[in-house]
């Protein structure tokens, strides 16, 4: 078990439930390690109202997080193997997304339903063994970069420094969510004739793009109808250029930095491997998101016929969903899994706790002491279009709290996730409890031009909602200037 005591990496806590995210969870473990000799480091996972925290050691997740990163990701063999299975899976993932879009789930048995949910279940399953590496990679290597550009600032140059990082860790390619507004803002651009036609495609191609490890909605073809009459009365045509430009503008901006710079050609390599990472992370999102669409529809079909709610089989396993639709009752153990269900995860076994022992687990890990500082450190991510950013701070936890941040408030979260992005948007700087610069936060707030300091640790628990701070997107520090009272 984890010592609370220890210095302990945490993801979360966002929105989630245990079925979304046992295809994540497993996964990362003995399948991960069976296939690259690697896995993370023993794993603890709560779920608790409606929340799921993932807590590993600090330490001994740097340590795995450098042996996969020097034996997979940077090792020019196997890193191809890497890069093939991905493209394999993906694939394999894809053909069963096309199976289920000529499926009608309500006129097919009881068994052929089951026998399709195994086979979606297999291939996502053997999708995420190998996309789930990406934060094991990403732990160590953004560091080591970091640690390898200090080489070619003086300590004069931090400013400099901050913007290389953050140009430099950019992917060349648009995230899906700026591939979608783009496309969106095209369409305006279309006669009015033509636009409804548009959207509809439109719709078919991004559905997906606000789900999460909660859910998987489809947005009708009136959700981007409505975010198109909401554009047509913005300088649309302005962010459609900067959009537009945007990836010419970072090659030229990176080409710039490393003509400066002169780096060697392993550093030249670790800046690239770098910016593939960051990529795929976003890649990783958009077929994780459209996998849950589809999770989504096995769960309301099973619902319907077993009469379930389809909150309650979000906390059964994949495989006791199957059973639930076989008859067997599982309402004692979603009951006890709703007030707190734990994982601990390990490379050789993952034992789960509901009651009373998942509380007593939970408990360890959830005591916060009270913490009083008015200077907070983290990593810039995003310098914005100035390195002096000063607003009123928002505390937001969930996508829910979000029509509570005004226009130019500062969004103060523990970690962002797609959903988050309308409020990205309104807000006029971020900041993270967690995250690194391949982080959601750190790549889309680069795209929006947004002051962005991730990895804070505390920000959540030290600054208050109404507190007047300033992010100083040089050194990476927020500082606390008046209370709200």
């Amino acid at each position: 078990m984890l010592d609370p005591n220890r210095k302990l990496y945490r993801w979360g806590p966002i929105s989630a439930c245990p079925l979304f995210l046992y295809y994540a969870i497993e996964p990362a473990f003995t399948p991960l390690k069976k296939l690259f000799g690697i896995t993370y480091s023993e794993s603890l996972i709560i779920f608790k109202q409606g929340k799921v925290e993932w807590f590993l050691d600090d330490k001994d997740l740097g340590v795995e997080s450098k042996k996969f990163a020097d034996a997979v990701i940077m090792h020019p063999k196997v890193g191809k193997k890497f890069n093939r299975v991905w493209d394999e899976r993906t694939n394999k993932l894809v053909e069963q997304f096309s199976v289920l879009d000529v499926t009608d789930f309500s006129t097919i048995l009881d068994n052929k339903l089951i026998t399709l949910f195994q086979q979606f279940s297999k291939a996502y399953y053997n999708w995420f063994t190998v996309t789930i590496s990406l934060e094991l990679a990403s732990s160590s290597i953004e560091p080591l970069m970091g640690g390898r550009l200090k080489t070619y600032f003086s300590k004069n140059r931090e400013k400099q420094l901050q913007k290389a990082f953050s140009v430099l860790t950019a992917p060349l390619e648009l995230t899906f969510y700026r591939r979608e507004q783009r496309d969106i803002l095209h369409i305006l651009q279309l006669p009015k004739t033509k636009q409804t036609q548009a959207l509809q495609l439109h719709q078919k191609k991004y559905y997906w793009i606000l789900n999460s490890y909660a859910q998987g909605e489809s947005l009708s073809t009136s959700y981007f109808e409505n975010e198109l009459e909401k554009l047509a009365n913005t300088d649309w045509q302005a962010t459609l250029e900067e959009i537009d430009t945007y990836p010419s503008k970072i090659a030229r901006d990176k080409q710039t930095l490393l003509s400066t710079m002169k780096p060697s050609a392993k550093d030249v390599q670790l800046i690239k491997t770098v910016e593939q990472l960051a990529e795929l992370m976003d890649i990783r999102k958009e077929y994780n998101f459209r996998a849950e669409y589809y999770l989504e529809h096995f769960v309301q079909e099973i619902s319907r016929r077993t009469r379930i709610p389809t909150k309650d089989l979000k906390y059964l396993l994949p495989e006791e969903l199957i059973e639930a639709l076989s008859g067997i009752h599982y309402q004692t153990i979603i009951a006890d899994r709703k007030q707190c269900f734990v994982f601990v995860s390990t490379a050789n076994k993952i034992e789960n706790f509901t009651g009373q022992n998942a509380q007593m687990i939970a408990d360890q890990f959830s005591h916060v002491n009270q913490i009083n500082v008015n200077v907070i450190h983290g990593r810039v991510a995003s310098t914005g279009d100035m390195y002096y950013f000063r607003g009123t701070a928002k505390i937001i936890h969930t996508i829910k709290d979000m029509g509570q941040l005004r226009d130019g408030d500062i969004l103060v979260t523990p970690m962002t996730s797609p959903d988050f992005v309308i409020g990205m948007k309104k807000a006029g700087a971020i900041i993270t409890d967690v995250g690194g610069l391949l982080s959601h936060a750190a790549i889309v707030s680069r795209e929006l031009h947004k002051p962005c300091i991730v990895g804070t640790e505390i920000a959540t628990k030290v600054i208050h909602d109404g507190d007047i701070v300033e992010l100083h997107c040089g050194k990476g520090t927020i500082r606390i200037i008046k209370y709200h009272n």
